[in-house]
Order: C-alpha cells, then structure tokens, then sequence
C-alpha cells in the first residue's frame, strides 16, 4: 500500500513563521541523478516513470542532480525539457533542481525558463541554484568568465531580479511570464560558509549535499568530520538568517542523504557493486573494503530501524526541513528503485519524522546556543 499522499503546498521562504508551515513537519523527497544505465533516452523516458512512482508512493518532492560534462556522473546537463516532461506527468509532487548550475547561463534567459516551467507544473517548481560540479571544459561555455564565487553571486542577483522585475529598464518590454511567487521558493546549493551566509542574508533556502570538500572529508574517517561541519554550516544559516528577517520570514533547508535499505547481505552485494563500479572513475581507494567506499561516499545502508537510527544520529537532518533521500550506488534499474523508495518511505520514514519532531523542540535553543559560541570564537 502506498503512503497517503501530501497535498500541502510548498513552504516559502518568503512567508514568516506563523504563515509559512515550514517546521511543523518533516518534507521527505526523493533524488535521481539520472545515472541508472548507458542510454540517454532510456534515462530520460525511466526517470519520467520514476518520478511518476514517487508520486503514487506519496514523496512530496522529487530533485534532479544537474551537471555538464557527465561530471559527478549525472546524466543530466538541463533541467528545462525534462522538466517539463515531469511536469505534465505527474500532478502534485513538487520538482526540485539540485542544483541549477548558473556559472555558465543566461540568468534572464533562465528566468524566462523557469517561469514557463512553474506555469507547467502548477507552482510545483522548488528552484536549487549552484556553482556546479568544478570542470577543466567550462571554458567551452560562451559566458564562463572563471571567477565562481564573484560571478554566481552576480548572477543569482539578475536570476532574482528577472523572476520579480515588472519593466525592463531603458526599454517598454517587461519580462514574461511573471514569477514573482517563485521568489519564495529560490533555494542556493553550497558549502561555501560566505555563500551560505549570504543566502540566509538574501531571504532564500539552502541546500547541502552528501560530499564533502576535502579527501579527509571523503573518506570513513573523515565523514563525521563532514557530518558537523554540515550541521554547523545549517547552524550558521538560520542564525544568519534570524539575525537578518527575525520573524518575517521563514528558513528553509534542505539536506541530501544516500541510503541503502536492506539486509547485510543485499548490503554486501551492494557494496562490491558500487566498489567496482567507483574503481571505472579512478574513485576506489586501493586497499579501502567495499564498505568503506560506501561510508567515503556518505552512503550509509541497513533494515529500517538501522537505516533511520543512522540518519537521526546525523546532526544536519534534525536541522533541516526537507530531507532528499537517493538510492546509490549506481546503475540500479528504475524498479528496483521504486522498490527500495517504497520501503524508505513507508518504513524508515515514519521513524525519522518521529525523531525529527522530539528534536525539533529545541530548534531554536540550538541556535540560540550557536549565536553564544560565535560570540566567544
């Protein structure tokens, strides 16, 4: 049986917190990076399907992973066609882009692009912004210019303005379709602490994923490391963020996990599978267990009651909003997919929403407590 599905609409940053519903309970949505096989359109077509799945199966939003080149191995470069594909598919699941890399677009154009995609899916668009996976070919890009931190600000700056400008200055043209509700549902992808800062400053979400930035990071060793790093930088968010609205407007965050529900010995299979397969990308650290790839890579594994014990024991989710689970490793068919979405959904997730909401109650003397740390640092 599937979950009953959610109907709520989508938070906005843009509404304070006794309008906003954010916090009351816990998102759950669903991430695809669109790499499952070899064939583009076979991709495309099953992610389609899959997305349609999660619907049924009642996950309130599904994200794609967007990045050129093939690098962090999506299979994705544009959000737009699919979707709008997506769009017309499904009816109330809402669609996230994790992330929208905006380095080497057109911040108006993109604007234009996902005015035309919220019409398409009803106001289901949650709009994630980034700097994107680091490439040595962006240069083939006509307005990559190579300075990332200075030029993403810039252009998420126009990306805002082009969503909410009524005129075109020096001109009698305005921009259309208006989206100046999407305002409230803008959502920057980073570790970047500045960035970060600067998101909560600007009013919109935040989004983090499960890497880490440095080898230490991305290693078994390392991953509690990132873990806290990952809870401080949500931390810093919604004090920045307090600091900047108080009550006017809400935070939101949202956080990426790859999970792996099963038994120890689909978890060993698992494992060798993803082993191998990280080995093709130069990604396999000799001497590492096919376990400690899993664990270098964030991806944690196990029966439900395990599988949520891991993901309440993880700081960063009980700090944020929306939780997006992902099964990894790759190249598992769409069905199986849906098969382990099922069990995530229907049984892991009522354990995390349980824990979440008995830590949710001291959300903001968390806060309260970083803001008394930042002081005396």
């Amino acid at each position: 049986m599937s979950a009953e599905p959610r109907t709520d609409p989508v938070p906005s940053t843009a509404e304070p917190h006794d309008r906003s519903g954010i916090g009351r309970r816990l998102r759950v949505g669903f991430i695809t990076h669109l790499d499952q096989h070899d064939d583009p359109a076979g991709i495309l077509r099953d992610n389609v399907a899959l997305i349609r799945a999660l619907e049924d199966l009642g996950y309130d939003s599904a994200w794609i992973a967007t990045r050129h080149f093939h690098s962090g191995w999506a299979g994705l470069p544009s959000p737009f066609a699919f979707l709008g594909a997506v769009a017309q598919a499904t009816s109330r699941i809402h669609l996230g882009t994790a992330v929208l890399p905006l380095l080497v677009d057109d911040p108006i154009r993109d604007a234009e692009e996902v005015a035309v995609l919220d019409l398409l899916s009803g106001g289901r668009l949650q709009l994630g912004l980034g700097k994107g996976v680091p490439s040595d070919a962006y240069h083939v890009f006509e307005r990559w210019a190579g300075q990332r931190e200075a030029e993403f600000d810039a252009k998420v700056d126009q990306l805002l303005w082009g969503l909410g400008a009524p005129a075109i200055p020096d001109s009698r043209s305005s921009l259309w379709p208006r989206a100046q509700e999407l305002l409230g549902r803008i959502y920057i992808g980073t570790s970047n602490r500045d960035t970060i800062r600067r998101a909560a400053r600007t009013g919109v979400g935040l989004v983090l994923e499960r890497f880490g930035n440095t080898p230490f990071e991305n290693s078994p060793e390392g991953r509690q490391s990132l873990l806290r790093r990952q809870a401080d930088s949500l931390l810093d968010y919604r004090s920045e963020f307090r600091r900047t609205w108080g009550q006017t407007r809400s935070p939101y965050a949202v956080v990426s996990r790859s999970v792996w529900p099963g038994t120890a010995e689909e978890g060993a299979a698992v494992n060798a599978r993803w082993y191998d397969y990280a080995a093709q990308f130069s990604r396999a650290v000799p001497g590492r267990s096919p376990q400690d790839a899993l664990l270098a890579d964030n991806i944690v594994w196990g029966e439900p009651a395990e599988l949520a014990a891991h993901l309440l024991a993880d700081p960063a989710v009980t700090l944020s909003d929306e939780l997006l689970l992902g099964i990894h490793p790759a190249h598992v068919s769409i069905e199986e997919t849906v098969a382990r979405a099922r069990i995530l959904v229907e049984e892991v997730v009522p354990l995390v929403t349980e824990g979440w909401l008995a830590a949710r109650g001291d959300l903001e003397a968390r806060v309260d407590g970083w803001e008394l740390e930042a002081v005396t640092r």
